[in-house]
């Protein structure tokens, strides 16, 4: 059995190891060996540095500043544990070349210090003229990235020359390093690497000293730092007789193992280093004594939250990268270094066979109790010969198979001389205690991975028990400890909680999904709020299996935060909101072409058979007018539906924004509000986009009208083009994606947008303006609708009574808009062809007749797919006027693919009075040609057709 147990031990699975870890842990924190060299100051960028200078990076003159107040103060050798691989991108001048190229602004730097237009170039002049000591970071994955820069290898003396290559070819060797910037590298004759990996139980405890890379050796940055206070060209290796090697850096010796490492001493107290605050140094009314780095290693670093690398120590302390150099660096000045190495697991397997022999003779030879006194005499032994030998040589065995296997064999053979009940019974409390230990490592584990909150309260409310989930809500979750958990949960829903949360209930009574708003900090679509939606379910916790009241001792339960679900269910109801009420317009907008057709084609038929002398002109005209004016308002409706016809054109929102502001209808606008002044920027060399001129007229049109209303008292509308591109999506009133825009913005003085409204303010009909020039609630809506058809995007800033400003980001287009855009005279789309005009509504078939016949045509009509079918049988028209939407029968697609059965290429223009999109794409993709929305006018009507029996002739 002692051999199985030995066996298992030399494969050293993860297990031993981590019990190996724990036995020298203890090791390591015996006393004695306590000696500070007092050699070592730590510079500390600590959170009040940062609290008083600003957030971490730090501009590289402010750090330059710092070295060279260091060195001011006659330090032998300062180390910068940080790693400076990226330009300072706050330096004046690449913040001036990258404003006068982004923004086009230029800057004068006249009055900025030459030496500081370069923060890099400042820092770099600093290194050169001090002993400082640089860190970089070694990768042992293949990149080139960081290769080309300077690093500084050891000259190395090999006492025993003959097996250099051999021992080298133990050491840890990188494949590419992450360093600073060559012009730092280039400054400094010392360097040396940062890298410390914890082992697997996630404890640091072995740190390299050396590390290959290319072929050469490189120290660790606390041996770099230590040769540069001493001067150190060269260092000299030496192989031990019990195979570890002595690495001599001028005075100090360090024992390490084969593969260049050092178990770090993290034994004293943490005021063994001095330690000294960069604010201090930095304060202009700080007075540092020079006594404290007169000649001192000097190692700058941070420990601030959030800064830079911590580490775990054996000793359970939490250690920053700048503390675990300074630690090192202490065992290399006093000698404190303490080695294990992978031999060592041979000597400690002879040990633990001698042991478990002399148990085994103790045990055949003795009575129980003295055997077991011999025993524990011998643990003493093995644990305080280990300490006695770690302190005297630093080497670090662990006594724990030694240990384990004279209490493995006195306790398997004293049970082999007792009773086997005995025997049965330490058996299962052996296994108990073990499952217990594993059980209550997995609950941790999985409480640990759980995402949501999970939380334990006593009879009176308060927090006993919080899992680490709720770190995601405050930096400091033991404060909750005892604080009554109704202290958590918002004012409006406190009673609820009171009752539902701890009222003792348990079983099909306890709390399931009770929605409750806590005041824990959330972040959602970038804004920071007090606090968020949460599901808690809870049930009571009872001694015993019977739930009294006087056995009742507390609450458990799970917290989870669904405001992210929340924020879903609104924008969902949202959209259904706005799909029921596009439907409905829809629909509405649909007859109201059907009826808007007779009040806006007839005048214009009516005005061209008048003489222009007509008395009657005037007014058939004005009912025009007042049939387009109707006419706008469907145009509006049928934008809040989506189901307008959506025109693709290369604009130039430069000429939108003209026309509209020279137009009558800004003319009327600027009367109503006499106080109101128009600023306009427009960008001179602003991109072109794709959309449709008249609808982004209207939305500026509604934007501005918004505006002008919003200042009862007067004030300034800005009104500002001008290209943007985004490289990375910008999270503003919405997401933007990356990519080239055009912008317009609108920017009022007004009364401003309430931040609760600002996220209706698009939807149809919501308004917080009286009725009067208000118009018809569809402005906002126009607008919204208007962008997203051509794939844009709205950003809106508002406070109440600051104003507001609304920008529009429209995709940019490389395509030039056509200068003079050509508009066919009368004659040209007259014909003589014979035309079946289909249309379910006789009025709205009566009308494209007329129309058709006026401008020479032939034509003939239907009320109905079927009996366009039985018309095309008997004679084949040149075109087909077809309706697209035609209840109790064939939809103009299904007539369509009937037709084309038929008369295969038969010529087709598409009517409706909106557009079901798919179904009109489908018959255009059948070879249907282009699509003319209801009312007609002669013109549009007119040029369809032409142009359709034109194709392809």
């Amino acid at each position: 059995m002692s051999l199985a147990v030995v066996a298992v031990y030399l494969v050293n699975p993860r297990f031993v190891e981590s019990i190996n870890n724990k036995a020298t842990d203890a090791i390591l924190s015996f006393p004695g060996r306590t000696a500070v060299s007092g050699a070592v100051v730590m510079v500390d960028i600590d959170d009040a540095s940062l609290a008083k200078y600003g957030q971490w990076p730090w501009p590289r003159y402010r750090l330059a500043k710092l070295l060279q107040k260091i060195e001011a103060l006659g330090a032998g050798s300062v180390g910068l544990d940080l790693i400076l691989a990226e330009a300072d991108r706050t330096s004046p001048g690449i913040w001036q070349s990258v404003i006068g190229r982004e923004l086009g602004y230029k800057i004068d730097m006249s009055a900025v210090t030459p030496g500081l237009i370069d923060h890099d170039r400042y820092l770099a002049e600093t290194l050169a003229k001090g002993p400082f000591v640089l860190g970089y970071e070694f990768l042992f994955t293949k990149s080139t990235w960081w290769k080309s820069c300077r690093l500084h290898p050891l000259n190395t003396l090999w006492v025993n020359s003959k097996d250099s290559e051999l021992v080298k070819s133990g050491f840890f060797s990188a494949q590419s390093v992450v360093c600073n910037r060559t012009l730092f590298s280039d400054a400094v004759s010392y360097s040396g690497f940062l890298n410390a990996t914890p082992d697997s139980d996630g404890i640091l405890r072995h740190v390299p000293v050396l590390i290959g890379f290319e072929g050469k050796l490189y120290p660790s940055f606390a041996l770099a730092t230590l040769m540069q206070s001493g001067k150190i060209t060269q260092i000299r290796i030496e192989q031990r007789a019990n195979g570890l090697l002595d690495l001599a850096a001028g005075g100090a010796v360090i024992p390490i193992d084969r593969q260049g490492n050092v178990t770090i001493n993290f034994g004293g107290s943490p005021g063994d280093v001095q330690r000294v605050s960069a604010a201090d140094l930095l304060d202009a009314d700080s007075r540092v004594a020079a006594a404290r780095f007169k000649n001192k290693i000097v190692l700058v670093g941070s420990s601030a939250s959030g800064v830079g690398k911590i580490y775990q120590t054996p000793a359970r302390k939490v250690a920053s990268d700048v503390e675990l150099q300074a630690r090192l660096l202490e065992n290399l000045l006093t000698g404190r270094v303490a080695v294990r190495s992978a031999d060592f697991i041979m000597w400690e397997a002879l040990a633990g066979l001698l042991a478990a022999v002399l148990v085994c003779f103790l045990i055949a030879n003795m009575e129980i109790l003295a055997s077991g006194l011999t025993a524990a005499t011998a643990l003493i032994v093995f644990w305080a010969g280990a300490g006695a030998l770690f302190q005297r040589t630093g080497v670090l065995l662990s006594p724990v198979l030694p240990t384990s296997l004279v209490v493995l064999n006195y306790t398997v053979l004293t049970i082999l001389k007792s009773w086997k009940k005995q025997q049965y019974s330490r058996h299962r409390a052996d296994d108990a205690l073990l499952l217990l230990k594993s059980s209550e490592d997995d609950l941790n584990s999985i409480i640990k991975s759980v995402p949501d909150i999970i939380f334990r309260l006593d009879s009176h409310g308060r927090i006993t028990f919080i899992s680490p989930a709720i770190s995601k809500y405050t930096d400091a979750p033991d404060k909750l400890i005892g604080q009554p958990i109704f202290d958590l949960v918002a004012p409006d829903d406190l009673d609820k909680a009171k009752y539902r949360l701890n009222e003792k209930r348990t079983g099909e009574r306890a709390t399931y999904d009770l929605e409750i708003r806590l005041l824990l900090p959330h972040h959602h679509d970038g804004d920071g709020e007090e606090m968020g939606h949460f599901s808690v379910s809870a049930e009571g916790l009872y001694r015993g299996d019977t739930p009294a009241a006087s056995n009742f001792v507390g609450t458990q339960g799970i917290i989870r935060d669904i405001t992210e679900q929340k924020k879903l269910e609104e924008r969902l109801l949202r959209a259904q909101k706005m799909e029921a009420v596009g439907n409905l317009a829809a629909g509405v907008a649909h007859d109201l072409n059907n009826i808007l057709c007779g009040l806006v084609a007839y005048p214009e038929l009516l005005l061209l058979e008048l003489p222009q002398d007509s008395p009657l002109r005037d007014k058939i005209a004005a009912i025009q007018k007042t049939g387009q004016k109707a006419a706008e308002i469907v145009e509006d409706l049928l934008s809040l539906a989506r189901r307008g016809v959506k025109v693709s054109e290369i604009i130039n929102l430069n000429t939108v924004v003209s026309d509209y502001l020279a137009s009558p209808e800004f003319a009327k606008t600027r009367q109503d509000h006499p106080n109101v002044t128009i600023e306009s920027d427009l960008a001179p060399d602003l991109m072109n986009a794709t959309g449709s001129r008249a609808q982004f007229s209207k939305a500026i049109m509604n934007l501005l009208n918004n505006s002008a209303e919003a200042m009862p008292a007067g004030g300034a509308i800005r009104v500002s083009t001008y290209n943007r591109y985004l490289d990375m999506p910008l999270e503003l009133y919405e997401m933007i994606p990356a990519g080239e825009y055009v912008c317009v913005s609108v920017a009022d003085e007004g009364v401003g947008i309430a931040k609760e409204d600002s996220k209706r303010i698009f939807e149809p009909f919501y308004s917080k303006k009286t009725m009067k020039r208000s118009g018809s609630g569809l402005g906002m809506t126009v607008v919204w609708a208007t962008v997203k058809d051509y794939n844009g995007y709205i950003d809106l800033q508002s406070r109440e009574g600051e104003g507001t400003q609304i920008v529009l980001y429209v995709p940019a287009t490389r395509e030039n808009e056509d200068a003079n855009p050509r508009r066919m005279g009368l004659e040209e789309y007259l014909g003589t062809e014979r035309v079946l005009v289909v249309d379910d509504m006789p009025e709205q078939a009566e009308i494209a007749t007329r129309m058709l016949a006026k401008l020479g045509y032939d034509v003939a009509s239907v009320a109905s797919g079927e009996a366009a079918l039985e018309s095309i049988r008997r004679n084949k028209p040149d075109l087909v006027v077809l309706d697209m939407i035609m209840p109790g029968g064939m939809d103009g697609l299904d007539t369509y693919k009937r037709i084309i059965e038929i008369h295969p290429g038969q010529r087709v223009v598409i009517t409706s009075g909106f557009s079901e999109s798919e179904r009109v794409k489908a018959a255009q993709q059948l070879g249907a040609g282009s699509y003319v929305r209801k009312p007609y006018t002669m013109e549009k009507f007119g040029v369809a057709v032409r142009k359709e029996l034109d194709r392809g002739t």
